[in-house]
């Protein structure tokens, strides 16, 4: 017998030939070569699917798709658990319940002679591609949320060329096939200025061994099990809604559409509960839990048991873990919130180890991976996946910015390498799930305000870290006053140019009532701006005295074995730099009556008491709202400042003013860390200088020493 013709119509593959789309030979009779090499079963009883019909409009298509569904997933009810209802499955890809061991292939693989054309319509007209090329349409399709796959874009320099992979023939959902990757193209791109962009669609199972070597859970309950035995879904329901009450204006980055909210409605269904990923759904009943207390019912939960919110965020990082070799987008908001997780009060006078920098990079770079640093706003995926990707790439820029600045490492993220223009009310707009994007269903809610207002900050934090703390500018700027108070300037007009952009019930002094319920969300912005006036003030400051000389470097290892040839008498070219005079200290600029130098330390020492009457003026309601959790370190940064003006002091009565500041900031953090444990940092410093003593810790100038003895603490 001859071998049979792969994928005739007369004598099809067995099963397992044609799954693999192999050629299938029966030389020597059933079962055929290759299922008799592998020792496998040779069957023929899964016939060939047969391929829907399609009308030759392209508007008929269209009409078709979005009200039948896909072929592979007929009944709204079997999607995937964050799928659109209206967003069309493609075919070829596996829905929810299908087996990721049997992936369809798209109608295009198909042989010529398999196709049949209704009779005087051409193949081309009829739907059948029968010629190599691009579909001349897209379908909306999510790149999120496709069960059993995970998406990873392929960069300008990657393995796969993006400009090799725009020739390729996609189908009409930009998919091409092959067994268990396949390629898509994210849509509308390449255009003018504009790259093409295109993910690796894989199978998870691909990815089974990597997830098992970062696994941290141990075996027992499945997670969904015991979330809900620790939250169960009515108590959730709740939390959720504190959630987009309190966390959510500062941090939006949930869709709350695919969590079943409405403007109507703040409250979720238990079936959006059940579709939300474990990591995503224990990360935001976490955050959501210091809030439990506006929460009538939970209030009283909570006094009779407490949370479990170390739990609950041990679950999130378990999951986060895991889940990072496949990751969707609920993975990147569970690790964000991660990063904002409240700090054990025990901890909180503790700076943050390293940790939380590799944490940030790796969130950073699974921004990346998932393609969230390119606009997508031409994609063809749906709306809310677009507001979603552009709310979570900012949220990623922020805390990358701020931690760069507040920690003083070189940022992940650098300006050649992302496109994401500024978000704008359209990013926040909230679609009811299941409704077009032109239908009634689509509300205009209450802007974000705070969370925008963060962006507009962090742009200008990247914008003097740059300026002024990388290491190259460092080095330069650290003995140039002029130069810096050049680049100061501007950096400063900006800040007021954003304070000026602040609704007139947000500013200073009336931000305390701004809105009812909302006053904690403009402090904590409040206090970031304030955070970077300090930090440009601080950079001018820098060059205002001079350093003392380095001290000399002895290697002991190296070290001549005569004592004696330490003798200072003796010629030894290893001292020959101690005779020389001792660099003054101050003073480095021009400090005469209105000279530049004069101005800019009575605008840090201004600085400085603005601070310090902001902190004095929070109130328990600003203490209970949300807080970035790098904001700690700002108050830190503050302590560091207040020392920084006297230690620095030029004369006497610099160094009394300096004093008075340090004294009055410390009695601030005495009072109000009692109330507002994320002030422990900033104390713990302060307390540690004094413990030592001032004049132990610091090399001062004379009438600094002499300020410091003279006044009582």
């Amino acid at each position: 017998m001859s071998a049979r013709p792969y994928r005739s119509k007369r004598y099809r593959p067995c099963d397992q030939c044609r799954e693999r789309k192999l050629g299938c030979q029966t030389d020597g009779g059933l079962p055929c070569v290759r299922c008799r090499s592998a020792d496998l079963p040779c069957t023929f009883e899964h016939p060939p699917p047969k391929r829907p019909r399609r009308d030759s409009s392209w508007s008929q298509q269209g009409s078709h798709k979005a009200s039948t569904g896909s072929p592979a997933c007929p009944d709204p009810s079997l999607l995937p658990s964050w799928e659109d209802r209206h967003t069309v499955a493609p075919s070829h890809l596996p829905s929810r319940g299908t087996s990721v061991n049997h992936v369809e292939q798209p109608a295009f693989t198909a042989s010529l002679e398999d196709l049949q054309a209704p009779a005087g319509v051409s193949p081309a007209v009829s739907g059948h591609l029968l010629t190599v090329g691009p579909s001349p349409t897209q379908f909306v399709q999510s790149l999120d949320q496709l069960e059993g796959f995970s998406a990873q874009l392929f960069g300008a320099s990657a393995e796969s060329d993006p400009w090799l992979l725009r020739h390729c023939s996609f189908d009409d959902s930009g998919v091409k096939c092959f067994y268990k990757v396949h390629f898509r193209n994210a849509g509308g791109v390449p255009t003018a200025d504009r790259i093409p962009v295109h993910f690796m669609i894989a199978a998870d199972e691909l990815a089974a061994s990597a997830k098992q070597e970062t696994c941290c859970r141990t075996a027992g309950e499945t997670t969904r099990e015991e979330l809900n035995r620790l939250v169960p879904p009515e108590y959730g329901q709740r939390l959720v809604s504190l959630f987009v009450k309190y966390v959510y204006p500062a941090l939006p980055l949930i869709s709350r559409s695919q969590m079943g909210l409405s403007p109507s409605c703040s409250v979720p269904e238990a079936w959006a509960l059940d579709r939300t990923p474990v990591y995503l759904l224990a990360a935001v009943y976490a955050a959501a839990l210091p809030f439990a207390a506006h929460d009538d019912y939970l209030c009283v939960l909570n006094t009779y048991s407490p949370p479990p919110a170390d739990r609950l965020w041990r679950m999130v990082y378990e999951l986060v873990a895991e889940e990072i070799h496949t990751p969707h987008l609920a993975v990147l908001q569970a690790a964000l919130l991660y990063l904002h997780k409240p700090m054990d009060e025990s901890r909180a006078s503790t700076a943050d180890t390293p940790f939380v920098w590799s944490w940030v990079g790796s969130i950073v770079g699974l921004a990346e991976s998932l393609g969230l640093h390119i606009e997508c706003r031409m994609w063809g995926i749906p709306a809310w996946e677009k507001r979603l990707r552009r709310r979570l790439w900012w949220a990623v820029y922020a805390e990358d910015k701020w931690r760069s600045l507040l920690l003083g490492r070189p940022s992940y993220i650098h300006q050649g390498e992302w496109d994401v223009s500024e978000l704008d009310g359209a990013d926040f707009l909230h679609h009811a799930r299941g409704a077009s994007s032109s239908s009634s269903a689509v509300h205009a809610t209450q802007d974000p305000v705070p969370f925008r207002y963060l962006v507009d900050l962090s742009r200008i934090a990247e914008e003097i870290y740059e300026s002024f703390y990388t290491l190259r500018k460092s080095q330069y700027l650290s003995e140039r006053f002029d130069a810096s108070h050049d680049i100061g300037r501007p950096l400063l007009e900006k800040l007021n140019d954003w304070y000026s952009t602040l609704p007139e019930t947000f500013r200073l002094p009336n931000w305390s009532k701004s809105v009812s319920g909302l006053a904690p969300y403009p402090t904590s912005i409040h206090f970031a701006y304030l955070i970077l006036v300090l930090f440009v003030y601080r950079a001018l400051l820098r060059p205002m005295a001079r350093s003392s000389s380095p001290p000399l470097i002895f290697d002991l290892d190296e070290l001549p074995a005569n004592p004696s040839a330490l003798d200072p008498t003796a010629d030894s070219p290893m001292l020959d730099c101690i005779n020389l005079p001792e660099i003054e200290s101050f003073p480095a600029v021009d400090l005469t009556d209105h000279s530049t130098g004069e101005a800019t330390l009575n605008a840090a020492e201004r600085c400085a008491s603005i601070v310090i009457s902001f902190t004095r003026r929070l109130t328990s309601s600003d203490f209970t709202g949300f807080w970035y959790s790098w904001s700690r370190i700002g108050f830190a940064t503050v302590s560091n400042f207040a020392l920084l003006l006297l230690v620095q002091a030029p004369n006497a009565e610099r160094a009394a003013k300096g004093k008075q500041l340090v004294d009055s900031w410390l009695r601030v953090l005495r009072c109000q860390s009692q109330s507002f444990p994320m002030m422990k940092l900033g104390l713990t410093r302060l307390d540690a200088v004094h413990w030592v003593g001032l004049d132990q810790t610091f090399v001062l100038p004379q009438h600094v020493q002499d300020v410091i003895q003279s006044t009582p603490t």
